[in-house]
């Protein structure tokens, strides 16, 4: 069962719960006394919330900033449902705690919504930062991967010989998906191609300004990290794999690093990309060999 479906399903159960509590208990105010302007306004405050619910879930990779966005839209639908509970309900015919708890939903709501806007404002805009510094780049070489909108592995070759040149440490660490073409085969292309998507938007926001990530080729990226320790690139590979798995989907990782004393001016980008590849492949043939015996 999807996140998606299982969000559906709390919702579904918490307004038919609300709703059986004020029938079993409550008495419903006269019709009179009904106002039917309060309750087209707060109606369209809860299918707005719901509007903005269902857009995050289309528009979100899963992940700590998109559960702090989805608890804060519910929390505000689910005060506006109570809200609406309200306008056909007498209150002093209900429990008192129900007073209270009608009050609690929207403000924790919103609360929660400021957290999740302000992390996701953070994530963009390291990932605005990533497009500003080779936006001209890739506009004059058309080096970008249509899927995911990362740059493609020439990119990467041409900005990593550039770094070649210059006396700094770099590393590259390569991300493979694990089940990837299990996952294409069991819920289709299209579920594929938006776990690509989701995982390169998250690549993109976890990196410096001043390192770079390219889809390499199929389920495979790879991310370039400049002016850094070994140790450094070591604890970021094993943070990227594990942002990973929220996502849906495992990753191995690899890493083949340069520091600022190797001076190898006759190695090539397409050296290092072929070093770091052949780490990864040992890396998959390591966590297969078990199964082979």
């Amino acid at each position: 069962m999807t996140h998606s479906y299982k969000l559906a399903i709390l919702i579904l159960l918490s307004c038919a719960a609300l709703l059986s509590l004020c029938l079993v208990q409550a008495q419903l105010k006269p019709t009179t006394d009904v106002d039917w302007l309060d309750i087209t306004a707060e109606g369209a405050l809860l299918l707005l919330g719901l509007s903005w619910l269902v857009l995050v879930l289309s528009a979100r990779p899963g992940g700590h900033v998109t559960q702090l966005l989805l608890i804060g839209l519910l929390g505000y639908s689910l005060g506006c449902y109570m809200d609406l509970l309200d306008e056909f309900f007498i209150n002093d015919s209900l429990p008192s705690w129900f007073n209270l708890l009608e009050k609690l939903p929207t403000p924790i709501g919103l609360v929660t919504l400021t957290i999740g806007l302000w992390l996701w404002r953070e994530e963009q805009t390291t990932i605005n930062e990533q497009l500003r510094t080779r936006e001209q780049f890739y506009r004059q070489h058309q080096l970008v991967d249509h899927l995911t909108q990362l740059c493609d592995a020439r990119a990467m070759r041409h900005q990593l010989n550039q770094h070649l040149r210059r006396p700094h440490a770099i590393a590259l660490i390569m991300i493979d998906l694990d089940n990837f073409n299990q996952i294409n085969r069991q819920q289709g292309f299209t579920q594929g191609d938006q776990l690509l998507t989701n995982v390169a938007q998250m690549l993109a926001s976890q990196l410096r300004s001043q390192d770079l990530v390219c889809r390499y080729a199929g389920d495979r990226f790879v991310v370039m990290l400049t002016h850094c320790s070994e140790a450094f690139a070591t604890a970021m590979a094993q943070e990227l794999v594990t942002a990973i798995a929220p996502l849906g989907c495992q990753a191995s990782q690899a890493i083949s690093y340069t520091s600022s004393q190797d001076a190898q001016p006759s190695k090539s980008a397409e050296q290092l990309i072929e070093q770091v590849n052949q780490n990864l492949e040992r890396v998959k043939r390591a966590q297969q060999w078990p199964k082979a015996g």
